[in-house]
């Protein structure tokens, strides 16, 4: 109820003020011909951009729920987030979730221009705050020709900061509250408020989310704040910003077998005779973390420019696990500075990009044996360092309003060591591992005014992480090695029928050498190398606008869809006696179709539904257990009204309305066939948004 109050307390206290402010436009659907995408540093339109990307909006992200963006970024083509519990979240882009038992790895992930992944390889996506994202960029495949160590994608988060005014004498402020609650002890609040001026801009958000869990074992609370800024240091000179802290605990359920799961799908993992349950270890993540990124833009001249970017971060990890009791420190640095030439010769158009990406990672990582939540006897006590460094160039030449070529390439330098403190031989060790140049070569060329054609090839490379050259179990593997691999893709993208017919379509073909698996003993995880990939895939985004901007009853009325179709398997895959060449891929769904509506009315009401399909994926390497298919439908309604500057959102959903026994988050090649993590049964939100 405290948080009730506050929010209450804060809307009429402010109310007052509203006459006198002006609010900021609402996020509203747009056209993929006026989408504009940072990716490979080109800042264009995403019709006019040749790579395979997904964008997440503000008002996508409210689609279905506003404490979370996963239902969001599902219904991107050929990406898939899951949540094993309430807040362990993971993220895969073409199929690459072997490498992520937790977490987010072989994802490279950039807030606007400050890298957000760490130097050691992971990123912690669960800390980040959906109230305080303007647009997600979303790159597919491969991007390590301009951004690093990667084979999995990039992740481009925008932030809500708003821009800078024309006007010397306008000023700009926003007021946004919002509560919601829903099933299974669901409660969430925010509040932000935003400025622009003409050489400052500010957004301050503050949230709190917390929920008692579906499962046994799986309450969370997260509490973020977080400013995002940018000011005017001269007419030639920017600077941005964004800092934030997040304080995040949840508790880990663990997995379950098949029959576990179809007798009590709330359970948490039970106890045996030889390893107490996730209850009894009392099995969660303490993570508090502050991140601080600065970013600073400057024009020398009408053809020179230069961004430089920097950030720091300090990570504060606890996690009881039924095996062990880590607590981890981190301190995290990286910079990112690119020079840009840009010129225009006649009808053609010349960008050229060199820049240099550093990152440095210090982890402190101890393990004790875990006696009912408490940590015990020490087991391991480490240091680790990690270092990537990368230089990178890209050229970009415009042919008239046709053509676009882009020819780019990047070398990744990483270090890797570590210092055993704990035993009678404390070891030390150093690794380098071989530097690769990794090139990209990509085409677009306008079919049409409103439709463009595009094609790449492109190198990824991946080295292993932190977690996986050391992880949970203390044990280390030195000889673990990078994996890499080519990337083809083409497509096509537009609008047709006035544009009320929107499409976007790719396939692609994928080689991944050296593929880093995980794999798991007597619970306790390890990485290894295990050959090749062979992964071919076709992602479509298609929807179409029935009726817009009418003035009868029905404002607005649009169909869409999405679909997402793999074959992915392993080209060679020998381990021992055992030969799991010709394999499908684990823990990749060959099909997951989704489809659904939304309509505006003229006096406010709203209805958004979503239906998808998920066919069945292999849950270990030999392919010798699947899941079921699963159907999850969704839909939200809603009444949203503007009174003079007050804008009131008011709105219910359901999720999994159809009660679907599923798991939205398997743990692959687990130990006793403990792969399945129940989501939740049918469930209910309802909530309240206010803006001024």
């Amino acid at each position: 109820m405290r948080y009730c109050s506050f929010i209450i307390s804060l809307i009429i206290s402010l109310t007052g003020l509203a006459q006198q402010q002006t609010t900021f436009d609402t996020d509203s659907a747009t056209a993929l011909s006026e989408i504009i995408i940072k990716g490979y540093e080109s800042d264009r339109k995403l019709l006019e951009s040749p790579v395979s990307a997904g964008v997440v909006s503000a008002s996508d992200l409210q689609r279905f729920s506003t404490v979370s963006m996963l239902p969001a970024v599902n219904l991107v083509p050929g990406v898939r987030m899951e949540e094993r519990s309430p807040g362990s979240f993971r993220l895969s882009v073409r199929g690459s979730l072997l490498r992520s038992p937790f977490g987010v790895r072989n994802i490279k992930v950039y807030w606007n221009d400050i890298p957000f992944t760490d130097a050691g390889g992971n990123t912690y996506f669960n800390l980040v705050d959906p109230n305080s994202i303007r647009q997600i960029e979303i790159l597919k495949g491969p991007g390590s020709s301009i951004y690093g160590a990667n084979t999995g994608g990039v992740v481009i988060l925008q932030s809500d900061a708003p821009m800078l005014t024309a006007n010397k004498e306008s000023q700009l402020q926003q007021f946004k509250a919002g509560i919601s609650g829903g099933s299974y002890g669901l409660f969430a609040e925010n509040v932000q408020w935003r400025y622009a001026g003409n050489r400052f801009t500010s957004s301050i958000t503050q949230s709190h989310l917390q929920s008692d869990g579906y499962r046994q074992n799986s309450r969370m609370r997260r509490d973020v704040l977080q400013w995002n800024g940018s000011a005017a240091l001269s007419e030639k000179d920017r600077l941005n910003w964004v800092v934030l802290y997040a304080d995040m605990f949840y508790q880990t359920p663990g997995g379950l077998t098949l029959q576990q799961m179809t007798a009590d799908p709330r359970q948490a993992r039970p106890s045996t005779p030889v390893q107490p349950g996730a209850i009894a270890q009392k099995a969660a993540i303490y993570n508090k973390t502050p991140f601080v990124g600065l970013s600073n833009s400057f024009d020398f001249d009408k053809h020179w420019s230069n961004v430089t970017s920097a950030m720091i971060s300090y990570t504060d990890f606890t996690n009881p696990f039924l095996t062990n009791y880590e607590k981890r420190k981190e301190t995290n640095l990286g910079l990112r500075t690119k020079f840009v030439y840009h010129n225009n010769f006649g009808k053609n158009d010349l960008r050229v990009i060199a820049g240099l990406e550093w990152q440095h990672n210090f982890s402190a990582i101890n393990n004790y044996g875990n006696k009912g939540g408490v940590p015990d006897t020490v087991q391991y006590k480490d240091k680790l360092w990690a270092r990537q460094v990368f230089p990178f160039l890209q050229a970009e030449w415009g042919i008239g309003k046709k053509i676009l070529l882009q020819a780019g390439a990047s070398t990744n330098a990483y270090v890797y060591h570590y210092q055993r403190l704990t035993g009678t031989d404390p070891d030390k060790y150093r690794n380098r591992l071989h530097n690769q140049v990794l090139p990209r070569i990509a085409l677009l060329y306008r079919v049409t005014g409103e439709i463009s054609f595009h094609s790449s090839v492109n190198k990824g490379f991946s080295p292993p992480s932190i977690a996986e050259i050391r992880p949970s179990g203390g044990i280390i593997n030195n000889q673990l090695q990078p994996e890499f691999g080519w990337n083809y893709e083409a497509g096509f993208r537009g609008g047709l029928l006035k544009q009320r017919l929107q499409f976007d379509i790719t396939g692609y073909l994928f080689k991944l050498q050296d593929a880093i698996v995980r794999r798991t003993q007597n619970d306790i995880e390890h990485f290894i190398n295990a050959g090749g990939t062979d992964q071919k895939g076709l992602e479509i985004y298609l929807d179409y606008t029935v009726i817009r901007n009418s003035k009868r009853f029905l404002n607005a009325f649009k169909l869409w869809a999405s679909l997402t179709q793999n074959d992915f398997s392993f080209s060679s895959y020998i381990m021992g006696d055992k030969n799991y060449s010709g394999n499908d891929l684990t823990g990749v769904a060959k099909n997951i179709t989704s489809f659904g509506f939304d309509l505006i009315t003229t006096p406010g009401l709203y209805l958004r539904t979503g239906f998808t399909y998920t066919s069945a994926l292999p849950l270990n390497d030999a392919n010798t257990a699947f899941t079921d298919p699963y159907r999850i439908l969704q839909g939200k309604i809603g009444w949203q009204k503007k009174f003079n500057a007050l804008s009131v959102d008011i709105y219910a959903g359901i999720d999994n309305t159809l009660n679907q026994l599923y798991s939205l988050g398997n743990d692959l090649n687990a130990f006793g066939s403990r792969f399945y993590n129940p989501a939740a049964g049918r469930n209910y939100t309802g909530g309240i948004l206010v803006s001024f």
